[in-house]
């Protein structure tokens, strides 16, 4: 194909090297661009190849979506003696991790490694001082049939991080040159994967890095993502360089600051911290959904090159087995069988599911048969499996799971050896320490229910340490919502300051809990008051308890009314009969009613228990077993003519109602209430009287389905009618494109096109026209220029049928400045006439007649 980008485009990037540490600090300093970027034309071109490659590879009907495997050769510079350069436990781990961020929802790129061994270059000078752009030790060593990636351990060139060439019709475009930095973290997480981002088609956010950025902040009209910044709309734009940008860092991980950077609009910008291909040293990496289309596209490319291929044979691997998944000490381990003889190393992936959802997490070299998850979170159940690294479907492992259990404070070797933990801790008048010395690793878990509480209940506890010498602080966890891990807004008590003598409290327990079991820790830690309870400690001891919380008393009642007669005679007397059943587990005690009685109606008599005070009659005091009822009979009449709506409700009840709540109103439709009409023969139109309601608990609003409205977005969709849908052959027929914007945003240069078969086109008062056709259709195209938020604007163009039967007519928005949050245009997707059920395409059928 033809060759749209120049021999030697290639990306670098700088960076200052940072030690591994507990709390990884990053680098104080910005990588820099060494080297020219691509120039606007040659970023289209390469763009305008990347998608004409994909749009092919569509055609030709190879898949797009699923993993793709992608083979990767391996090269290590190491010192003439064979020591030193990248470790194969690090080459596996940080391609691994690289992985991750190359798989979305179970579609993507996954890299594998060619061949059983990587290819190493033993030279000191080499190895010292790699000159970037000097590649002649790397030619005749790039495999033909894979990507190349060369570890270096040393730029000449000071700060330099690693670089990487674009698509190209050539071997060396397969090339990127990567700095075996210390930092194992930062190399897996931001310097691989976005190097391999430049290999394929991904450019920086904020553009060139010789110049600032002239990407605007709007993404609605006057927008121009798609020809600025990486020509991106989905990564915000980035003033990375800009003068007023800048950079704070906030607990280790870099943060904007606003120092009155703004674009040629005057719009502050907002960019992404985390995006792989930016300059910033994120704690969290990730890329945009654009970003992943792109790599699609950037991958199509390569894959229609000659000067290479990307077909290296996976080798065949035997799988590992007895896979074992063991939590320890916060940590998951991972063990394995190594059955192997021919692998270059193995990954280790990690999903909440048994059958799918499998992302790597980390690997290690050859021979090894453990591997640590620190990551996992915890009260999760996880399933692992080990793949070769060398390979790709074949020699995966079985899976094991586990779950992670929640986390607890880690002490010092000595622990509460020495006095410092918990004697007793007595709850309630109950002791619920089961040992009262120190606990075998400062660590005691009971699994025994002690103790019963109530919602809404408040207890008090004391408790005594095992030494008077020493100052400790106590801290008491409830685990409320029962999802195994102790949160800041969990804390029930903390000893105001260290003590070394008896501590006492009490403990609220939420009125909203439900019943069941409930964990409680007690942290006890020397010379400080706890505030983590899975903090590291020096000194002390902590002890889970479980408490069990009550099955409230509940009585499910009901309230239903009858009345003797629906229609009758001013002045006539009438029956109603108030009925309360429970259906609860429990004998309902202390149940009132009321009936608040509608206006211009009288109270005449009563059976026993039932009182009245002229406008209300009610009951009290009530009993009913469970699954028992209760009937009160009352007489009123109506003294003028009308309708009358009569409302009852239960006001008090001793037990609590699992789907109703006393004296709430008439009118929630609770079933504590209820609700019956009656009218007089002689009623006058329009003469309502109603029950009054004053005690109504107010609803809650009505939410709507739809996601709040993006004040920088519009949100398009279309619609089309036509004038009549039977038509005769030759009988002109109009059609109508609405376009609607529900967003936020006004929308501009809303491009739409219609593909019209089996018409004849006509005219157009809207300014239609044909802009391609071919055998038995035209493709018409109409631009507006704004549509407001909240408007619609309207297409309108008249054609003649010339065939006869069901014909078919199908518009879309074909393209627009403006981003949608649910649709895509068509010019903008791999492949343009993307029919595919977003809310920006419409059709209509018709039925023509001879």
């Amino acid at each position: 194909m033809v060759n749209f980008i120049r021999l030697l485009v290639l990306s670098a990037c700088f960076l200052v090297s940072v030690t591994v540490s507990a709390q990884r600090t990053p680098p104080a300093d910005p990588p820099l661009c060494a080297t020219p970027d691509l120039t606007r034309d040659e970023l289209r071109a390469l763009n305008a190849a990347a998608t004409f490659a994909l749009t092919m590879k569509q055609a030709s009907g190879t898949a797009v979506s699923g993993i793709t495997y992608v083979p990767i050769k391996p090269h290590i510079y190491r010192r003439s003696n064979g020591t030193g350069g990248m470790t194969l436990n690090k080459l596996n781990n940080v391609m691994a991790i690289t992985n991750s961020y190359y798989m979305l929802n179970g579609s993507g790129i996954q890299f594998y490694f060619c061949g059983t061994t990587p290819d190493y270059i033993d030279n000191d000078a080499l190895y010292n001082s790699f000159q970037a752009y000097v590649e002649t030790s790397a030619n005749g060593r790039d495999a033909l049939n894979a990507m190349n990636l060369y570890y270096v351990n040393a730029f000449s060139q000071s700060g330099l991080g690693g670089y990487a060439y674009f698509p190209n019709n050539t071997i060396q475009s397969t090339r990127s040159f990567i700095l075996n930095e210390a930092d194992e973290v930062d190399l897996a997480n931001r310097l691989l994967p976005h190097e391999i981002g430049h290999n394929f088609s991904l450019y920086h956010t904020f553009g060139n890095s010789n110049s600032s950025t002239n990407e605007l902040v709007t993404r609605g009209p006057g927008a121009n993502c798609l020809t600025a910044g990486d020509e991106l709309c989905d990564t915000p734009a980035d003033p990375y360089g800009k003068t007023g940008a800048s950079i704070i860092r906030i607990n280790g991980c870099d943060v904007y600051k606003d120092d009155g950077a703004v674009d040629a609009q005057g719009q502050r910008y907002v960019p992404s911290m985390t995006n792989i291909m930016s300059y910033y040293f994120p704690c969290t990496h990730d890329f945009t959904p654009g970003q992943y289309e792109r790599i699609q596209a950037g991958l199509a490319l390569r894959q229609s090159h000659t000067a290479y291929t990307l077909n290296c044979p996976p080798t065949t691997v035997a799988a590992p087995t007895n896979v074992t998944a063991v939590a320890s000490n916060g940590s998951i381990v991972i063990t394995w069988q190594d059955n192997g003889s021919s692998e270059m190393g193995y990954f280790i992936e990690r999903s909440t599911s048994s059958t799918s959802g499998f992302v790597p997490i980390g690997g290690v070299g050859t021979n090894v048969t453990t591997y640590t998850d620190v990551t996992a979170a915890a009260v999760m159940t996880y399933y692992y499996r080990v793949r070769p690294s060398n390979s790709t479907t074949q020699g995966v492992s079985g899976v094991a799971s586990v779950f992670s259990p929640g986390c607890r404070p880690i002490y010092g070797p000595s622990n509460c050896t020495e006095g410092d933990g918990l004697s007793s801790f007595v709850f309630n008048g109950t002791t619920l320490s089961q040992n009262l010395g120190c606990s075998t690793g400062g660590y005691n878990s009971s699994t025994i229910v002690t103790t019963t509480v109530t919602q809404g209940q408040s207890y008090s506890f004391n408790g005594t340490l095992l030494s008077s010498t020493y100052q400790e602080g106590v801290s008491i966890w409830a685990d409320f919502n029962r999802n195994g891990a102790f949160t800041s807004d969990e804390l029930v008590y903390q000893t105001p300051t260290t003590i070394n003598q008896p501590f006492s409290g009490s403990i609220s327990f939420p009125s909203s809990l439900s019943a069941g079991p409930i964990t409680i820790r007690v942290v006890v830690a020397y010379n400080t008051v706890p505030n983590d309870p899975c903090g590291i400690y020096l000194y002390g001891e902590t002890e889970d308890y479980q408490l069990l919380v009550a099955q409230p008393a509940s009585a499910d009642l009901s309230l239903t009314m009858q009345t003797s007669t629906r229609t009758l005679l001013v002045n006539q007397p009438v029956n109603f009969s108030v009925t309360i059943q429970n259906d609860g587990p429990n004998q309902a005690t202390g149940v009132s009613w009321q009936n608040r009685l509608p206006p211009n109606v009288s109270f005449v008599s009563a059976d026993a228990g039932v009182v009245s005070s002229g406008s209300a009659v009610s009951g009290s005091g009530i009993s009913i077993n469970s699954g028992a009822s209760a009937t009160f009979v009352y007489q009123v009449r109506p003294t003028q003519p009308g309708t009358y709506i009569n409302a009852a409700q239960i006001i008090a009840s001793n037990q609590l109602d699992p789907d109703s709540e006393p004296n709430s109103g008439t009118g929630d439709g609770q079933d504590d209430a209820a609700t019956i009409d009656i009218r007089t023969i002689s009623s006058a139109a329009g003469s309502v009287f109603t029950s009054p309601n004053p005690n109504q608990t107010p609803l809650p609003a009505v939410l709507s389905s739809q996601p709040p409205t993006d004040p920088n977005k519009a949100d398009l969709s279309l619609a089309m009618m036509v004038d009549k849908r039977t038509a005769q052959l030759g009988q002109p027929v109009t059609f109508t494109i609405v376009i609607s914007n529900a967003g936020g945003s006004s929308a501009s240069a809303v491009v739409v096109r219609d593909t019209l078969r089996g018409f004849t086109f006509l005219s157009s008062p809207s300014g239609a026209t044909i802009v391609g056709s071919g055998s038995g259709y035209t493709i018409l195209e109409a631009t507006v220029n704004t549509i407001n938020a909240g408007n619609s604007a309207f297409i309108l163009f008249s054609a003649t049928p010339t065939i006869s039967g069901s014909v078919v007519s199908r518009a879309q928005i074909w393209s627009t400045p403006t981003p949608d949050p649910d649709s895509r245009p068509g010019s903008v997707t791999p492949t343009g006439n993307n029919f595919n059920g977003e809310d920006d395409t419409a059709w209509i059928d018709l039925r023509i007649t001879p």
